[in-house]
């Protein structure tokens, strides 16, 4: 009876497969972090982040959207910053997003806000991407952070605000409740790739996003559904009549 059990465990461990069961309605990637969607929101509940120290998507609590958007002009989003965990805070409104290989996201533009005790006090533009090109893909601290522009800006935790990221010919905008707080020159010609909402020492809670190419709605999520794609792992059991039927003589 104990070769029986021995032999289901085993089996049962072989025949474990990881299922991507993505839905229809799914429209993001968790990357790290403790999502959850609740009351129209997505709510990031963990606050502190872990350093993988690869790419600087898994270095925060990421959200990343599944697919990629083409020349898009602006990301409209609504969010709130809800409990500061520690000093100093980052939130950042990620875009043109791609990998080289598989899911590498190395390369990425964001505006990054910066803040401590009393809420967010600095925007900036970074670019992010690997440091040294002829390296494998999965080294570690092989990734660079580049400020480009930067600029002084005034948020609150525990409200609501309007981000607007804007390309306005060759430069990019961020407005904040509609006032326009940086504007830089944009280094790329495209506006491709995936958009992500990253945070740090900050839970934040997502209410909406939309995506427009010109006037024309290319992507929207207003979190009233789940639409956060989680990798679930299934178990496939083989019945003890089958395994013993197997082993008899």
């Amino acid at each position: 009876m104990k070769k029986i059990y021995l032999i289901f465990v085993i089996c049962c461990y072989f025949l474990s497969i990881p299922c991507i069961s993505q839905e229809t309605n799914h429209k993001w990637q968790r990357m790290s972090g403790r999502w959850e969607v609740k009351d129209s929101f997505a709510f990031e509940l963990q606050g502190k982040a872990i350093d993988w120290n690869y790419y600087e998507l898994l270095n925060l609590n990421s959200l990343l959207s599944l697919k990629a958007f083409k020349e898009y002009n602006t990301i409209d989003i609504m969010l709130k910053l809800n409990e500061r965990i520690q000093s100093p805070t980052d939130l950042l409104l990620i875009f043109n997003i791609t990998s080289e290989s598989q899911s590498w996201f190395y390369h990425m533009y964001a505006f990054k806000l910066t803040g401590g005790y009393w809420g967010m006090n600095k925007a900036s533009l970074i670019y992010s991407d690997r440091a040294d090109q002829s390296k494998p893909f999965n080294t570690k601290n092989n990734t660079f952070i580049k400020e480009l522009a930067s600029a002084k800006c005034k948020v609150k935790y525990d409200k609501v605000y309007k981000y607007l990221i804007k390309f306005e010919d060759n430069s990019v905008a961020l407005y904040i409740n509609n006032e326009k707080i940086l504007s830089t020159p944009f280094p790329e010609q495209s506006r491709d790739g995936r958009i992500a909402i990253s945070s740090k020492n900050v839970k934040i809670a997502i209410d909406k996003i939309e995506i427009k190419q010109r006037d024309k709605i290319i992507f929207e999520d207003d979190f009233n559904i789940d639409s956060i794609f989680v990798k679930i792992l299934k178990v496939q059991k083989i019945p003890i009549n089958n395994i013993e039927a197997d082993i008899k003589p």
